[in-house]
């Protein structure tokens, strides 16, 4: 059972289902902290539990085999961690999936929600729009990542991140978005004070400050509008189903 009842789910994908259906559902979750630098799961390991995300933001990281990990999506309320157990009976973790912004998550294991899959058509929608806007997510990163100069990415980045924490207040240090972004760290140092130098962004001891949101926006490479345009439309077919 949850150790403490949500009033009302952030989640997307749990606040999608009736409330009749979330009272099957809550017995088999548990409402668990999400602390900084948490690994959730590690590459190669098999998926046992899965996280649902109520507050807070999750990392996956791929391993360049070179010079360490580099991120390759990001997993707030939108979704939840572990996606790949919707589509597998016996799942593999690809990346590892860490905990970038502090929070909590509703927890269950990958049987349990396979069960409630095959039980629920809602439920089972829900999840697979989840996995297909992380596709588009990962897909559009990695173009991103190819092709676009240091400071659009990060402005992008740091536009992601703040609409799943609501705050402009982003809990970050220059070595931690070195490895977000796959550079060196002098590289974000740059790139951080140009955006700084433009009055977009104030940065402070463990915290970059959104100081122009429409600046921002305006600075980051096309990549953010294509990923939240996307994740709109899945969330509205959603809307679409449920009236029809």
């Amino acid at each position: 059972m949850l150790s403490r009842v949500p009033t009302a789910y952030k989640n997307r994908v749990l606040s999608s289902v009736s409330a009749s259906e979330i009272e099957g559902l809550q017995q088999h979750l548990s409402y668990v902290s999400l602390t900084a630098e948490q690994v959730l799961h590690e590459p190669n390991s098999r998926i046992t539990d899965i996280y649902f995300v109520e507050e807070g933001v999750v990392s996956l990281t791929a391993d360049t085999f070179d010079e360490g990990h580099v991120e390759v999506g990001l997993i707030g309320r939108e979704g939840f961690v572990g996606s790949s157990v919707a589509l597998n009976d016996k799942p593999i973790s690809l990346h590892r999936a860490f905990v970038q912004v502090p929070g909590f998550a509703c927890k269950m294991s990958s049987t349990a929600l396979r069960s409630a899959m095959d039980q629920s058509a809602t439920f089972r929608q829900s999840c697979l729009r989840s996995v297909e806007m992380l596709m588009l997510h990962t897909s559009q990163v990695a173009a991103c990542n190819t092709r676009h100069p240091l400071p659009e990415r990060l402005a992008r980045w740091l536009l992601m991140v703040r609409e799943r924490i609501d705050s402009d207040d982003v809990p970050m240090t220059q070595s931690f978005l070195s490895m977000m972004l796959g550079v060196r760290r002098p590289g974000v140092t740059v790139a951080a004070a140009t955006l700084q130098a433009g009055g977009l962004i104030r940065q402070a001891r463990g915290y970059i400050t959104v100081a122009d949101y429409d600046g921002l926006l305006a600075a980051s490479c096309q990549c953010y509008r294509v990923i939240a345009s996307n994740q709109r439309r899945i969330l509205q077919g959603e809307v679409q189903d449920s009236v029809a």
